[in-house]
């Protein structure tokens, strides 16, 4: 078996990782170091590609783990600190590993779309049947500031991973090249439509707003990049009318308004955060703020000691709160822990191979990184095993995509 074969295989298997996360934590890890071997052996052996001329968005990339190496000089917490740089690691080595790694052919990174449509597919598929059998429990927990159980257990992760997936469907269903069988497009349409559905019950909020996000954004680009505007005009009529159609019916949509207007209700009134996911989430917004403006603003606190002060606020101020969180936003959780200063380097590095040489045209591309941002503004992803290897892996692969040998034009797949 070719590298290119153990890459492919080692990539679904990546993506395997992504889905049985909870029950074998060890499978990315284990795809991780095989790719970082294929890169490796890449730099060794004759057989890589060279991209001197399209290694810039790769390497800066790392900056999104190199900026909080600083931390190690001012923070106390250093079993913290090293937990959470274990986690962001691969923000250094997979950049560097695929760098000199072959892209493979354009069937194969489609095929590796459509598994991970296929597995997001059959997780929600199970999660709805279990619904299905459990209406009255599960429809409770809405009103507790839960939801139903998943075999991903981080829902608020998952709920972007779906809208990707659901996105992934459509974009598939439009390809003309067959990827896996001649009546696949009957699956990507249906299990699109099905995904689409299946958000509105699982109701998970940053996750709706993400979707709803990516798909007038879709509509927008029809309507004036292709300057389709019955069709645009059509198609949003037909979201909104099955979106409506499916909140008005969904029970879990109901429950979760009902539980967030009483969260809300009960922070204006400054009643107990306890068990209130958004009252805690608030909460954690004001704490960042003030472990920056109590530490410092420009480097922060340190990327060790953020959970600490957290925890010392919340203990303090808010001592009824049995579950203290940690900033619950991406970019506050980075400006309380390396300030002004190390969240300006992270967003310049993440952010930058998104707009190199028009990268962004890449439909696939643009829209994880769409939702992903949407994602930071309600958790903090970065600081989690399955956000870290999500978010690399779906830019990594279109990155490798547009810059590797022959691949020098934004191609939207």
């Amino acid at each position: 078996m070719d590298r290119s074969k153990i890459y492919f295989y080692t990539c679904i298997l990546f993506m395997l990782g992504l889905f049985f996360m909870d029950v074998a934590r060890v499978l990315p890890s284990i795809s991780m170091i095989l790719i970082v071997l294929l890169g490796i052996s890449y730099w060794i052996k004759p057989g890589g590609v060279e991209l001197s001329a399209h290694s810039l968005p790769f390497y800066l990339l790392t900056l999104s783990f190199l900026v909080l190496l600083p931390s190690i000089l001012y923070s106390n917490n250093t079993d913290y600190l090293f937990q959470k740089l274990q986690i962001a690691i691969p923000y250094l080595v997979l950049p560097l590993a695929i760098l000199k790694i072959p892209k493979l052919s354009k069937r194969s990174y489609l095929q590796i779309y459509g598994l991970y449509f296929l597995g997001i597919l059959l997780i929600c598929l199970f999660a709805f049947g279990n619904y299905l059998l459990n209406q009255e429990i599960i429809n409770q927990l809405y009103l507790e500031s839960k939801v139903m159980p998943t075999l991903v257990s981080h829902h608020p992760t998952l709920s972007l991973m779906i809208v990707f997936a659901t996105y992934v469907a459509y974009n598939l269903f439009q390809k003309e090249e067959v990827i896996f069988l001649k009546k696949e497009k009957i699956i990507f349409f249906l299990g699109g439509i099905f995904l689409f559905i299946f958000m509105h019950v699982f109701s998970v909020r940053s996750g709706l707003l993400a979707l709803y996000v990516i798909l007038f954004l879709e509509i927008f680009r029809i309507a004036f990049h292709k300057k389709q505007f019955k069709q645009a005009i059509f198609a949003g009529l037909i979201i909104v009318l099955i979106g409506g159609i499916t909140m008005f019916l969904s029970p879990t949509v109901s429950n979760k308004i009902t539980n967030t207007t009483q969260d809300l209700s009960n922070y204006k009134n400054k009643g107990s955060a306890n068990n209130q996911s958004l009252s805690s989430r608030l909460i954690s917004y004001k704490n960042a703020f003030r472990i920056a403006q109590e530490t410092s603003i420009w480097i922060g606190c340190g990327l060790g000691d953020i959970d600490d002060l957290n925890q010392e606020i919340f203990a303090k101020d808010y001592p009824d709160v049995s579950k203290p969180i940690d900033p619950h936003n991406q970019y506050l959780f980075y400006y309380a822990a390396i300030g002004i200063l190390g969240l300006g380097i992270f967003l310049a590095g993440f952010y930058f191979p998104l707009l190199y040489k028009n990268a962004f045209q890449n439909r696939l591309l643009f829209v994880h990184y769409g939702i992903i941002s949407i994602g930071f503004l309600f958790e903090a992803p970065m600081a989690s095993q399955l956000g870290v290897a999500y978010s690399a892996i779906f830019i990594l692969l279109p990155l490798q995509y547009l810059f590797g040998k022959d691949a020098v034009e934004a191609d939207r797949i």
